[in-house]
């Protein structure tokens, strides 16, 4: 028996189980001081960081959604959001801020090739200029969504992996088979990740998480768990046929362009500056192999709730998002071997090792 799977599965049943009552972020950061050794304030700040930051994802999203409907592109939404960030910075300290975002998106995207599908293939394209000014803007901010559709394909791939099938035998849960059922990016779901990330986070104090997250933010953490959770529901509503193929390609890709603005936009209004690696740290954390991967962990273990119908239609899922997200990579990407064929034999230890941390 796995104990740290069981105890995991425990306390993400208490922590959903909650969502049906009233004073929701009161029980939950109940639920944190009896669960830690952190008193009622730091409870409290640890569930209001939590809140805060899936409801910022959740605000970017729909803000670059509506931004769609006006007619502007993705490309156009990030570019106004970088515009605002760097508004009071310095010529210098700007090309700083964009090498630095730079750089670890290609390291991410890096990294997880290496570690994951051991494959060292550098997918970095060099900028022929990093001043963040004029028509360069848009030759920067092109190539960050490049490298955010990169990581998207990566992930479902890693999504895909044979390691983290839907186990279909668990009890099903209300409060998890509701999230699945309920609209993309409707009001429970915020709530709904809310309490998944107080779970993960309890289970990070009690080290039932690999050593990678031990010293992640709770914002780190939390917009590593929107990513899982909601890569488990994309692929449930294209199973089921609520999203076609490409919409949930394009939905993942929206995610992580709400999620990248996210974590600058904590970043630097965590620690008061745009410069000093903390921007690319949390970009690390939430879109490299660690955070990719427990993410994809985590989305599992939380579908294996949902019941048995539900956790099939995940399992179906998760493979077609796979196969449309290599038919739509980008030229470099759909050059890497491993990433392009067959996926089981492929994926290292680094996949191996979080799987065994959640006993799959």
């Amino acid at each position: 028996m796995n104990t740290k799977k069981n105890e995991f599965q425990d306390i993400v049943d208490e922590s959903v189980n909650v969502l049906s009552t009233n004073n929701l972020q009161e029980n939950l950061a109940k639920i944190i001081e009896d669960s830690t050794d952190l008193d009622t304030q730091k409870s409290k700040q640890l569930l209001k960081d939590i809140s805060d930051t899936i409801e910022l994802v959740d605000k970017n999203y729909k803000d670059l959604q509506q931004a769609k409907k006006d007619g502007k592109t993705r490309t156009q939404w990030l570019q106004n959001k970088v515009d605002i960030i760097v508004e009071d910075l310095s010529d210098e300290a700007k090309t700083k801020f964009i090498e630095e975002v730079k750089s670890n998106l290609d390291s991410a995207n890096n990294d997880m090739l290496v570690e994951v599908f051991d494959e060292t293939v550098d997918l970095s394209k060099k900028l022929p200029n990093t001043k963040y000014e004029d028509l360069n803007k848009k030759v920067i901010i092109d190539d960050f969504n490049r490298q955010l559709k990169d990581n998207t394909v990566l992930g479902a791939i890693i999504n895909e992996d044979g390691k983290f099938e839907i186990d279909t035998k668990h009890k099903e849960i209300k409060a998890v088979k509701e999230y699945f059922e309920a609209k993309l990016d409707s009001d429970y779901d915020k709530e709904f990740k809310t309490a998944v990330s107080v779970a993960t986070e309890i289970a990070k104090d009690k080290d039932l998480l690999p050593p990678s997250l031990k010293d992640k933010t709770p914002e780190e953490i939390s917009m590593i768990v929107d990513k899982g959770v909601t890569s488990a529901k994309v692929a449930y509503k294209l199973a089921n046929g609520e999203l076609n193929a490409m919409d949930a390609i394009e939905y993942t890709i929206d995610r992580n362009t709400a999620i990248l603005n996210s974590a600058i936009v904590t970043a630097t209004t965590k620690y008061g500056g745009a410069i000093g690696g903390k921007v690319g740290g949390f970009i690390g954390s939430i879109f490299g192999p660690a955070g990719t991967v427990t993410g994809t962990a985590i989305g599992t273990v939380v579908g294996k709730f949902a019941g048995n119908k539900i956790g099939g239609l995940i399992n179906k899922g998760v493979k077609k998002v796979a196969s449309v997200a290599k038919s739509v990579a980008s030229s470099v990407v759909s050059g890497v071997k491993s990433v392009v064929s067959s996926v089981g034999n492929a994926v290292s230890s680094a996949c191996s090792s979080v799987a065994s941390f959640f006993g799959f």
